[in-house]
């Protein structure tokens, strides 16, 4: 069999366009610069460190006679912050103390906003991820000689978060 102008060349010596794969993306990576943190009532950008809202994933694995197999299984997802410590009026630990301190007293959750930048109106390229958590005890207080005091937030969302892409009023 011979090579006619018509079979597309294979191996190293190939162009990318003859392969049939997809044209390049031109997506912007999210550098972490500018993000937004807000918990419950405070905007808590200046003093955040980290911020994620990510899922975990708890499969079900099956063993039987014909082997292993896993199946989707619960998802629970988290808001998790670091944030510089502050004991001033709308500071990281103010704000915190009152979200933890509502919950026990009425099991409310506290609204959190975040989005990768403060200085961008909320868009599609700029979403709002939005959700309720539950807060739990942290860390009040503590670090090294000349580091920043950091507290450290892991909690749980009563529901999977929510993305918004339109500006509010």
């Amino acid at each position: 069999m011979t090579m006619t102008d018509e079979t597309p060349p294979k191996g190293p010596d190939a162009r990318a366009g003859d392969l049939g794969d997809l044209p390049e993306s031109n997506a912007q990576p999210v550098i972490m610069l500018d993000a937004y943190v807000e918990i419950g009532a405070a905007n808590l950008s200046c003093l955040g460190m980290e911020v994620s809202v990510e899922p975990e994933n708890k499969p079900i694995e099956l063993t039987t006679f014909c082997g292993v197999k896993d199946y989707p299984g619960p998802v629970k997802w988290h808001f998790k912050a670091k944030l510089a410590q502050s004991f001033d009026t709308g500071g990281t630990d103010e704000t915190l103390k009152a979200a933890l301190d509502a919950f026990a007293a009425t099991g409310a959750t506290v609204h959190f906003k975040v989005r990768p930048y403060k200085a961008r109106v909320i868009s599609a390229t700029n979403p709002s991820i939005e959700g309720d958590a539950i807060p739990q005890p942290y860390t009040i207080f503590g670090g090294a000689a000349g580091d920043v005091s950091e507290v450290d937030i892991d909690w749980i969302l009563d529901a999977p978060p929510t993305r918004n892409t339109t500006p509010g009023p």
